[in-house]
């Protein structure tokens, strides 16, 4: 067999084509045989054979593990072999861990790892043994080969059941070699602390549940563990080249540890936070300028990462990673750290050189630099706020906001200092000819306007901490021209419109000037697309009288960009287009001759493209609620549209898409429809939706049919079908009999109650005869309703309807019978069952009103409702599985409509009373320094934050009232202050001392007594 195997294996290798083939034919008859693993290992250790055989075998020998091994393996393909040979396998190929090349140990290593996580501890009883007494006694190729082994085993196959086996023989060995740097390599080291760290990440999951594995096994030694790390953090071998580069590896890996323990064992690690501290600040010192030197101001590539013996990538570019982590879990535990920051006086502290150091690191390398200036949207893709690229400068970005967090006056002067010193600096370079000068003001600038928002608010008070001032005369403005450094000019543009609200009335033109040229006859790419993201904030944030006069120049320029753009670049235009489309509708609507056949081209180019399609849309939101505008572009957007609603369009998403755009046109329309303007579409639409399944279309149809009946219920009616001599109404019905039919799924009626709601308001007369047959099927449909969000609407209809004709509602609930339920249960149930996770401040209002209106009426039928009360808590200890949860639902207490409307309105005006509580406390927070409160909390943002979220929040506010549908604006409920109005409505009741109100205070529990006792006293 042995003879076989290698004769079978070589001639894998061999150059001819039909040799190597039948030799891998070969391979596949001789995996069934037991014996063939044991030939592949003794293959792979034969040291007089050559490496390429041996590697060979050993490659193979992972693949038949990985499939033949155990049949628990997700790649098991089989035959499984005998345990006699799993038992030689096992035993001979612990062997190959000393092996002294590489390669094979490598390959016996993961071998070994993953026999063992089948066969360990049952089957393979000694590995462990085996394995530390490598450590112990082996050789440097023993160790490394053990090493690799653990890494895995740790990692993947040690839980706190077998921890007591491994902790106590496993660690001190572990630690032992990490401080023997005489004798083991800096990568076998860093897998002592990989190790170290799989095991505190094992312990940090299991902590709750077995807080005494932490006090036996880790609180004895992280002391012992962290005095190495610190030992270890403070060396450096600078003078050797090759011996620096492994100690990032293995400082990297300590780091990783260090920040893991942080997290989960903060009180554990409180004793080392300094002393770790000083060493991570002096390596981050001590790398500056060589990062500087190999990354920023070079252009050789001598700034690189380099892999270790094991294939590790190091490089101290992954060092200043996990370096810069550490500091920020540092800086937020400031109890322990503030002295180091700021010391005892508030200025002593490192943290003014940090904040400089941090702008260094900040800077633009120069492969940056060459990827932006030849792929703009990588430019854009990696400058964005949410960007999924992570680098250097985005990690100094986040200290430097970390920092801001936690130290806001002591960074805030640190950085003004550190700005100036670096713009001297870059001006002195510029004078003797770097052509890097740049870079210090370009970060500069970057820094500074992180923190924009907040500084322009402080700035309108009078007062800065950042002389903003003087980087505008001195700065800004001068490179607005530097046409040779496109970064730097860019940067410029977007920094002065990050403070666009305090720009004095002669400048802010000046600068929307100079933005608008730029974007028309800039050579560069990188400028164009600042000035872009320049005149965006331009937009949101300055008078529009200082952007008005360059309307016209500004669309002209940028519409034609999206002809010849790609991705990113094209949805920041669009962006842009749609801010400035917003600035004077009427000289935006005499560029319909350009918009118009843009956003319909692109549309159509970009039809599967999610994100841009988006943002296609909200163009051409913003041009169809252009009333100027609108007439023009429906003409042109219009037979478009129709041509593609059709039943013979095989293209589903396109046509759910056209549906979403004529929603938009008809959003737009004037109110009352114009003349005959149902009958441009209706005809399509209808016959698309009424043969459809596709819940796309089916949703997309339901919005804008809702929008068609607010606006054009009348048109509607009056409109017939030609061929089948239905009337529009008759087939809205049709259309929404289709959706309420148990056989459509929920998620594509999503929006059908919202229709029946609008059809009920508008309709009139028109809905009167057909009303009772609509409300039975929406109750029918609530009877076996699943989803929250598809019963919210559904009963909204209902609660509609209360609000003004309650009785009405009653009588005709009571009325019906659906599958030998009342209706009023039916509809009584899912409401109150679902009335506290209603979505929307209108849906909420209006149906805490309609249960005022319901609960007043006092109606015995209503009354003697019995709905679930409060969820019955299982005391069993068992598992609950997902199988077995579908077989025993949850169980709930039994009450009357009465208690639980009173239930449901009480927890309303408590939740209304916390929301003013909580917002009058935020704005005394506000006002206070509020730092001791909140100094050891490692999540959430500080007080300052980005120009660019501020700018999202106002204008997410400024369009809400435009999304709002005008007919709830104009419903007296949607004005009302809930908390006085159910004030108003218990104080009533107690007034009335009715015994059904008694009745129902008295099942409450006596903390909810207590809380309405209070609320009414108030």
């Amino acid at each position: 067999m042995d003879q076989a195997v290698f004769q079978t294996l070589t001639d894998t290798l061999s150059a001819d084509t039909n040799t190597r083939l039948a030799a891998e034919l070969r391979l596949k008859e001789l995996r069934v045989n037991p014996e063939f693993p044991i030939s592949l290992v003794k293959l792979a250790l034969a040291k007089e054979c050559n490496i390429s055989q041996r590697h060979s075998a050993a490659v193979l020998l992972k693949s038949y593990v990985d499939t033949q091994w155990s049949e628990k393996s997700a790649k098991f393909r089989g035959p499984e072999p005998p345990a006699e040979t799993k038992a030689v396998v096992r035993e001979m190929v612990l062997a190959g861990l000393s092996d002294p090349t590489n390669r094979i140990r490598a390959s016996c290593a993961y071998v070994v790892s993953k026999i063992a996580h089948h066969d360990w501890p049952e089957s393979w009883t000694n590995l462990l043994d085996v394995l530390v007494h490598h450590l112990k006694n082996g050789s440097t190729d023993e160790v490394h080969g053990s090493m690799r082994v653990l890494a895995e085993f740790v990692n993947k196959d040690i839980t706190h059941v077998q921890l007591p086996l491994v902790a106590p023989v496993l660690f001190p060995e572990l630690l032992r070699i990490l401080m023997s740097e005489q004798l083991y390599s800096h990568a076998t080291r860093s897998r002592c602390a990989s190790i170290f760290r799989s095991a505190v990440e094992m312990l940090y999951t299991i902590k709750e549940e077995h807080p005494e594995a932490v006090k036996m096994y880790l609180t004895p030694i992280i002391g012992q563990w962290n005095e190495a790390f610190i030992t270890i953090l403070n060396k450096r071998t600078a003078e050797v080249p090759e011996i620096e580069v492994a100690e990032w590896g293995l400082k990297t890996e300590i780091l990783k540890c260090i920040n893991l323990s942080i997290q989960g064992f903060p009180k554990l690690m409180a004793p080392y936070l300094l002393q770790i501290l000083s060493a991570v600040w002096n390596d981050v010192l001590h790398l500056r300028p060589r990062y500087l030197s190999e990354y920023v101001n070079t252009s050789d590539g001598t700034g690189e990462s380099f892999q270790d013996s094991d294939g590790e990538i190091i490089g101290f570019e992954f060092l200043l990673f996990v370096q810069f982590e550490f500091i920020q879990m540092a800086c937020k535990r400031r109890k322990l750290t503030q002295s180091a920051f700021v010391g005892e006086d508030g200025k002593s502290g490192i943290l003014h050189e940090l904040v400089w150091v941090t702008l260094n690191y900040m800077q633009m390398t120069d492969d940056q630099a060459d990827t932006w200036i030849t792929d703009p949207n990588q430019f854009i893709a990696d400058e964005e706020d949410d960007s999924y690229s992570f680098n250097v400068r985005i990690a100094a970005e986040d200290l430097l906001l970390t920092l801001m967090d936690n130290y806001e006056a002591s960074t805030l002067n640190s950085l003004n200092l550190s700005v100036k010193q670096e713009a001297a600096n870059s001006l002195n370079e510029k004078a003797t000819g770097n052509t890097n000068w740049w870079k210090a003001q370009e970060s500069s600038l970057l820094a500074v306007g992180l923190f924009s928002g907040e500084l322009s608010e402080v700035i309108k008070s009078g007062t800065s901490p950042v002389d903003v001032g003087a980087l505008f005369d001195h700065v800004v403005l001068g490179n607005l021209s530097e046409h040779d450094y496109p970064f730097l000019q860019g940067r410029s543009f977007v920094f002065a419109s990050q403070f666009a609200s305090i720009l004095p009335a002669n400048l802010a033109g000046q600068y929307v000037s100079a933005a608008v040229e730029a974007v028309l006859k800039s050579p560069s790419a990188v400028v164009k697309v600042s000035a872009l993201k320049a005149l965006n904030n331009f937009n949101q944030c300055l008078d529009k009288q200082h952007i008005i006069p360059y309307q016209r120049s500004i669309l002209q320029g940028v519409a034609p960009m999206m002809e010849v753009t790609t991705e990113e670049t094209f949805s920041l235009i669009l962006r842009t287009l749609i801010s400035t489309a917003k600035l004077d509708e009427q000289a935006a609507a005499e560029m319909e001759p350009i918009l118009g056949p843009l956003v319909m081209d692109s549309w159509v180019k970009y039809p599967a493209e999610h994100l841009i399609t988006i943002d296609i849309m909200d163009l051409f939101d913003t041009l169809a609620s252009n009333q100027h505008m609108h007439p023009a572009l429906n003409a042109r957007a219009m037979p478009t549209l129709v041509n593609l609603i059709s039943t013979e369009n095989p293209d589903k998403p396109m046509v759910a898409s056209a549906v979403d755009l004529l929603k938009c046109l008809v959003n737009g329309a004037a109110n009352p429809l114009p003349l005959n303007y149902v009958a441009q579409f209706f005809h399509n639409l209808m016959s698309v939706l009424l043969t459809t399944d596709d819940r796309d279309i089916l949703q997309s149809g339901q919005e804008c049919l809702t929008i068609v009946i607010q606006k054009g219920i009348h048109q509607v009616a009056a409109w017939q079908d030609a061929a089948s001599g239905k009337t529009g109404l008759e087939l809205i019905i049709q259309f929404i009999a289709k959706l309420l039919d148990p056989s459509q799924t929920e998620s594509a009626a999503l929006y059908v109650g919202d229709m029946i709601s609008k059809l009920v308001m508008k309709g009139g007369d028109l809905v009167t005869p057909i009303l009772p047959d609509l409300l039975n099927a929406v109750a029918q449909r609530l009877a076996d309703a699943q989803l929250a969000s598809f019963i919210q609407p559904l009963v909204m209809v209902f609660a509609q309807l209360c609000l003004n004709q309650h009785s009405v509602v009653i009588n005709f609930l009571s009325g019906i019978t659906i599958s030998g339920r009342n209706g009023l249960d039916i509809v009584l149930s899912a409401w109150l069952a679902n009335h506290a996770d209603f979505q929307g401040l209108y849906n909420q209002k209006v149906s805490a009103v309609a249960l005022t209106k319901v609960y007043m009426s006092s109606d015995p039928r209503v009354y003697a409702v019995q709905v679930n009360g409060d969820l019955i808590v299982s005391k069993s200890s068992r598992i609950v599985t997902r199988s077995r949860a579908k077989n025993t639902p949850d169980q709930y207490t039994i009450t009357t409509v009465p208690v639980k409307i009173i239930r449901l309105l009480a927890t309303d005006l408590t939740n209304k009373i916390e929301e003013e509580e909580d917002q009058a406390a935020e704005s005394d927070y506000d006002d206070e320094d509020g730092e001791d409160d909140w100094e050891d909390e490692d999540d959430g943002k500080g007080k300052f934050t980005m120009m660019s979220d501020m700018l999202d929040r106002f204008d997410f506010d400024e369009d809400e009232e435009d999304v709002v549908d005008p007919d709830i604006l104009a419903d007296p409920v949607y004005q009302m202050n809930m908390k006085d109005y159910l004030i108003q409505f218990f104080r009533e009741c107690v007034k009335q001392n009715s015994p059904a109100f008694a009745q129902s205070v008295s099942e409450l529990s006596d903390v909810e007594k207590s809380t309405l006792s209070n609320l009414l006293s108030n």
